[in-house]
């Protein structure tokens, strides 16, 4: 089992070198290293909204879409959607895979920063961001979660995933102690600084959001936020 913890606890940062460093053919390659990297724990986390939390129709953001897997799937359902993400590689991958699907007319991708949202005013049904918070600084997280959810309708949904903290207490200690030697390497290699784990729900409602529920994977290690914008 402590491989399968060291594996997962690299995951989100692993992810982040992929998202930073990679370009063209290492772009293409990057749903699969994520999936390998999180045990499959980012297809579940994807089930799940699709399956569970989106509505039967309506429009999507997907804020660090990355390939833009998620919008391409909810797409084919007949959802309509726009995913941002800072990296341009990507941005080109997910174009490509929506027009080879022929979902050019409801799916589109934009290069964007997530603290910078800078979107048309109409809102959307829903708000995702997947795995994309292990990039952010608590404060960061919490200036990020009250500009997107300013793109959600009343009454609409807002759904964080990321990285969770164990629930397991010595799986908890052995995990710091991974994070911290990970994200040493990390930061050497794209300026990433270390944080404690997210306090997601917290920012939630500092926004104002109504915190419906928690969905957790793989005991806690990766947790699903669902909030209700009143």
């Amino acid at each position: 089992m402590e491989v399968i913890f060291i594996i997962y606890s690299l995951a989100h940062d692993m992810a982040t070198i992929l998202m930073k460093l990679s370009e063209g053919r290492a772009s293409r390659q990057y749903n699969r290293w994520i999936s390998l990297l999180t045990l499959w724990q980012d297809g579940a986390m994807r089930n799940y909204i699709i399956d569970k939390v989106l509505p039967k129709r309506g429009r999507i953001l997907d804020i660090g879409c990355g390939t833009g897997k998620l919008l391409i799937e909810v797409g084919r359902k007949g959802f309509k959607g726009v995913g941002i993400d800072m990296n341009q590689s990507m941005i080109e991958v997910a174009e490509e895979e929506s027009k080879r699907r022929n979902l050019s007319h409801r799916l589109k991708f934009e290069i964007g920063n997530a603290l910078e949202l800078n979107l048309p005013e109409e809102p959307f049904d829903v708000v995702v961001s997947t795995l994309m918070i292990s990039e952010l600084q608590q404060s960061e997280l919490e200036q990020f979660i009250s500009a997107a959810s300013k793109y959600v309708k009343s009454e609409g949904i807002l759904v964080i995933g990321g990285e969770g903290e164990p629930d397991n207490f010595l799986f908890d200690l052995f995990l710091g102690f991974i994070r911290r030697v990970s994200y040493w390497i990390v930061s050497r290699l794209t300026g990433l600084a270390p944080h404690p784990y997210h306090q997601v729900a917290f920012a939630m409602k500092k926004a104002g959001l109504d915190v419906k529920y928690q969905v957790r994977f793989l005991s806690g290690f990766l947790t699903l936020y669902v909030g209700k914008v009143k």
